[in-house]
């Protein structure tokens, strides 16, 4: 009988350590730090929004900024080997099927073949050592495809839940052992639309929709979401997300909270607006990112030639905007997710030596960021942010220097 039990503990001891080895690979959460292989983890990437539907043919605009579905794919496989050369360290991209529109060309009616182009664009990364962040997208989303209100999301019974919730369960399921994925995200600036009344706004443009049954002209106030809404969502989503996958982190996707958030939750859907003061904009947006939600995220933009924060609010300049959102972050022991950085007066179109990013790299290296990604990278819908492994040669050097340095890719 000892031996059985000796057989066992070695087979007990045989699957441990193979988990701790499937491990390997994985970013780690320690306080205000990300940890990969044991040591600590810093790293910018560049978002390509439209990756996987440029790549699989169903993106909205392929005929009109690519030509052709083939060029479409070609710009997708060149960007990514851009971001090799480059020493681009990961790629975040809207990982939803997108419109309905879009939708009803590929996911809806041939899953199979949407899962296999996936697998195709995380094994082109995995091949070019880039790195992914899927923004799920699936909080504002699924409601266009079935004429629903946004606030079924919140209602288990709806097409939109179930639907969202499913989406979310074959994208972790299919990748939750790959470290490929760095991390999932759950949206894209979900607070910038909290407590936004939508009573009377316009709707999608009715080119997007693929049935006349799904088009709504005008939005009701159901498409409103509430503080406590988005939140409870956060929550559920990220705990859905951890429930299935061990490996990964999990971030919101968020820019920050309206400088204005304080009055629209106490008073939506009147909205009576106060400027918040800088103590309770910070104080939001740490409140914003509820747990079990992993990294905090933000986006920063600036101008080398502003005076002022973003928008004018809190009367200082954004670098030291930044520097308190992120110091305060790291204060209550997060690492910070910079999701989208970039400037705008110049723009990037006009400004070849990236002057405000630059110096916005050294800041974030100061104050210790964990994660940016530059906003935006080979993507011509934008030609004005538009940036590329030849455009920009000082910007690409300081990103290079920064990942050599951080996330060690040479």
């Amino acid at each position: 009988m000892k031996y059985i039990w000796t057989i066992m503990a070695a087979v007990c001891a045989l699957c441990m350590c193979g988990s701790a080895m499937a491990a390997d690979g994985f970013l780690k959460i320690n306080g205000s730090k990300l940890m990969l292989n044991g040591r600590e983890y810093r790293a910018i990437g560049v978002n390509i929004p439209n990756l996987h539907t440029a790549y699989n043919g169903t993106w909205h605009h392929i005929k009109q900024i690519y030509g052709t579905p083939e060029k479409a794919k070609q710009a997708m496989i060149d960007a990514i080997i851009d971001a090799e050369k480059n020493h681009i360290a990961f790629v975040r991209f809207f990982a939803h099927p997108g419109y309905p529109s879009d939708n009803a060309q590929l996911y809806q009616p041939h899953r199979e073949e949407y899962w296999h182009q996936m697998d195709e664009v995380v094994n082109l990364c995995r091949k070019h050592h880039v790195k992914l962040v899927p923004s799920l997208t699936c909080i504002d989303s699924w409601q266009w495809c079935y004429g629903e209100k946004r606030q079924a999301i919140l209602d288990p019974n709806s097409k939109t839940y179930k639907m969202s919730y499913g989406y979310i369960r074959e994208f972790v399921t299919r990748y939750k052992d790959d470290p490929t994925i760095l991390m999932w995200e759950l949206t894209n600036e979900g607070m910038l639309g909290c407590d936004v009344d939508r009573q009377g706004e316009k709707g999608l443009p009715e080119e997007c929709f693929a049935e006349k049954s799904q088009y709504r002209e005008t939005l009701s106030r159901e498409d409103s979401l509430t503080w406590d809404m988005l939140t409870r969502i956060y929550q559920d989503q990220a705990a859905f997300i951890k429930g299935i996958d061990r490996n990964h982190p999990v971030t919101s996707g968020d820019a920050s909270v309206r400088p204005e958030c304080t009055s629209r939750r106490e008073t939506f859907p009147d909205c009576k607006y106060r400027t918040d003061t800088l103590a309770e904009w910070i104080g939001n947006n740490l409140a914003s990112q509820p747990e079990p939600l992993d990294v905090y995220s933000y986006h920063m933009y600036g101008s080398i030639n502003e005076k002022t924060s973003w928008e004018g609010h809190f009367n200082i300049p954004p670098m030291e905007l930044y520097r308190s959102l992120i110091r305060a972050t790291h204060a209550i022991q997060a690492p910070v997710f910079v999701g989208e950085f970039g400037q705008y007066q110049p723009s990037f179109d006009k400004d070849p030596d990236a002057s405000y990013t630059r110096a916005f790299i050294d800041e974030m290296d100061k104050e210790n960021v964990s994660l940016a990604a530059l906003w935006v990278w080979h993507f011509p819908w934008q030609p004005e942010n538009d940036v590329r492994g030849n455009t920009h040669p000082l910007l690409i050097q300081r990103i290079a220097e920064f990942n050599a340095k951080y996330a060690k890719l040479k």
